[in-house]
């Protein structure tokens, strides 16, 4: 396997997103040295993941929102999954499930929607999945950021077009390989 086999994800009971799959994370605070100290500080609050369980591996390309928040993704490796036993704030988080990183590169359980937004057209993807009985539906956002890890540190493309739009960092390097090899054809 690669460097990362699965992603920590979790269903948020929170008023603005409750139902919602997303990752562990949250606004930074006047204490925070930077965004990888304010990712593991909400991740300890949120699922109890201890710090020193975390070996940072890198931060992604900011994504921006369409209600003007900044997104900075900071991937993590955690060193001993069988050390973490998560403890839910129940204030913010219904269920935490791993999921393979693969399966953001693959067509498997995976559609997509256009959408327009002031005149730019992208695709929004969803990705189906069940875990112990449950299913999930990992969508928009959270998607994106999963696709882009998963391009990230397995080293592939995904199998399909992405096709973020601009806020979250537009067309995407394995966009340009598919529209490539198209033209070709």
């Amino acid at each position: 396997m690669g460097i990362c086999e699965h992603f920590l994800l979790s269903e948020l009971l929170l008023s603005t997103h409750s139902g919602e799959v997303a990752l562990p994370g949250g606004k930074r605070e006047e204490g925070d040295a930077d965004d990888v100290q304010t990712a593991l500080r909400e991740a300890k609050e949120e699922i109890a993941l201890d710090p020193s369980f975390v070996s940072v591996f890198t931060l992604l390309e900011s994504f921006h929102t369409k209600y003007g928040v900044t997104v900075i993704p900071v991937v993590g490796i955690l060193s001993d999954k069988d050390a973490f036993s998560p403890v839910l704030d129940s204030t913010e988080v219904k269920a935490i499930f791993d999921v393979p990183l693969e399966m953001f590169l693959k067509n498997d359980n995976r559609r997509a929607e256009e959408k327009e937004r002031m005149g730019e057209k992208y695709l929004l993807h969803y990705f189906d999945y069940e875990f112990e009985n449950n299913k999930y539906v990992i969508w928009g956002i959270t998607a994106s950021i999963l696709i882009r890890a998963a391009t990230l540190l397995l080293q592939q493309p995904p199998a399909f077009l992405e096709r973020r739009p601009k806020i979250w960092g537009g067309i995407t390097e394995g966009d340009m390989i598919i529209l490539q090899k198209s033209s070709k054809v």
